[in-house]
C-alpha cells in the first residue's frame, strides 16, 4: 500500500494517534475519548501506521540466545529453517505466546502469493494464528489436514485457524466438515466416499506449505493435546506401551519417527502424505515436547521448525544420548 493513497490529513491523524499512544502511553479508548474518534477507528490508525513506515519498532532483547543453535539444528536434522523465540524461563501459555510471535512474523516474512497451505492444530500453532495481522493481499488458499472434534477449546476448532489464517493473508480457505476420530473401519470407509472430503482429501497433494502442530504423549495421558475424551486409556496405553512419544495430526510416532498406529480410525493426513509436502513447518516448544519434536525431526516430517532455545538445546542432548 502506497503512503500517496493516503490524504495529508489522513497522515497527519496516523502520526497524532501513534504519539499519543506509544510517547504519551495513553490507551485506545482514551485517544479515542480525546479525538472524538470511535476505538475501532484508532485501532486501524495504529495498524495503517505501521504498514506506512510511520510506527517502526526496535526491541533490543538484554539476553540474547545462542548464535549458534539454530545452525545447528538445522545442520543435524538437514532442516531449511530453524526459528528460535528466545523465552527463556518462561512456560506454560506466557511461553506458548512467545513462541506464536516468532512464528507469526516467519510466516509473514515467508507465505508467498496464491500458495496453496495446509493447516493443523495445537494450542501454540493456535496463539500463532491469533497474532497475525492482516496482511498485504497475498491470496492464498487453506485447506485444514484433520477433522475435527467435538471440544469446545479453540486450539481444536481447524475450520477456525483456516478462516483466521486465509483473513490473514486476504485469502479463501475450505471448511474440512469432518469427525477427526471415528470407530471402525467401515465408518471411514464411507465417509471418505463422500464428495466433500474426497474434494478435501485430494487437495493435500497440491499443497505448497503445511503448518502443524507437534503433541506429546504424557505418562498414562495426553497432556498438550486433551485426547483423554477421544481415545480411550486402554489405547493410550497401547500407544505408550508401543513407544509412542508425540504426534502431528493425531498420527502417532516414537522418537525414532516411525509411526505408531493408535488402534482407531483418524480423518487427517497422514505422515507418508505430510512428508510429500514441500515445506512443512512445525510449531511446538516446552521441555515436555523434547522426545516428540524429536521423533518429528528424525522422521524427516518436517522441514522447518519454531520453537523455544530451551527446547531446541534439550533437543539437542536428547539427540546425542540416544544415538
Amino acid at each position: 500500500m502506497k503512503r500517496d493513497l493516503y490524504a495529508r490529513e489522513e497522515i497527519q491523524l496516523m502520526v497524532q494517534v501513534a504519539r499519543m499512544y506509544y510517547e504519551n502511553q495513553l490507551n485506545q479508548e482514551e485517544i479515542a475519548r480525546r479525538l472524538n474518534l470511535t476505538r475501532q477507528k484508532v485501532s486501524r490508525l495504529l495498524i495503517a501506521a505501521r504498514s506506512q513506515g510511520i510506527i517502526k519498532t526496535v526491541i533490543n532483547d538484554p539476553y540474547p540466545g545462542d548464535p549458534y543453535l539454530g545452525e545447528e539444528l538445522k545442520s543435524r536434522f538437514k532442516l531449511r529453517s530453524v526459528v528460535l523465540a528466545m523465552a527463556e524461563g518462561l512456560e506454560g501459555n506466557q511461553l506458548r505466546t512467545g513462541i506464536g510471535l516468532a512464528a507469526s512474523e516467519y510466516l509473514r516474512k515467508t507465505i508467498q502469493k496464491d500458495q496453496k497451505i495446509g493447516i493443523g492444530w495445537g494450542r501454540t500453532l493456535f496463539e500463532t494464528i491469533v497474532m497475525l495481522r492482516e496482511s498485504d493481499q497475498r491470496k492464498v488458499n487453506v485447506i485444514p489436514l484433520i477433522g475435527g472434534i467435538g471440544d469446545l477449546s479453540p486450539f481444536f476448532q481447524v475450520n477456525e485457524l483456516a478462516r483466521r489464517l486465509a483473513n490473514a493473508f486476504d485469502g479463501t480457505y475450505r471448511q474440512f466438515y469432518a469427525p477427526a476420530f471415528v470407530e471402525d473401519s467401515i465408518t471411514l470407509e464411507k465417509l471418505l466416499k463422500t464428495q466433500e472430503i474426497l474434494q478435501a482429501v485430494e487437495l493435500w497433494s497440491h499443497l505448497d506449505v503445511a503448518i502443524v502442530g507437534i503433541g506429546h504423549v504424557g505418562f498414562q495421558h495426553i497432556s498438550s493435546m486433551f485426547f483423554a475424551d477421544h481415545i480411550s486409556p486402554r489405547r493410550l496405553a497401547q500407544l505408550e506401551a508401543k513407544g509412542a512419544v508425540g504426534d502431528i495430526c493425531a498420527r502417532f510416532l516414537d522418537i525414532n519417527g516411525n509411526q505408531i498406529l493408535p488402534g482407531m480410525e483418524v480423518i487427517g493426513i497422514n505422515l507418508t502424505q505430510l512428508k510429500a509436502i514441500p515445506e512443512v513447518i512445525a510449531i511446538a516448544g516446552g521441555i515436555e515436547k523434547v522426545r516428540a519434536v524429536l521423533g518429528a525431526l528424525r522422521g524427516g516430517y518436517i522441514t522447518t521448525l519454531v520453537t523455544d532455545a530451551s527446547t531446541a538445546r534439550a533437543i539437542m542432548r536428547e539427540s546425542e544420548e540416544r544415538r
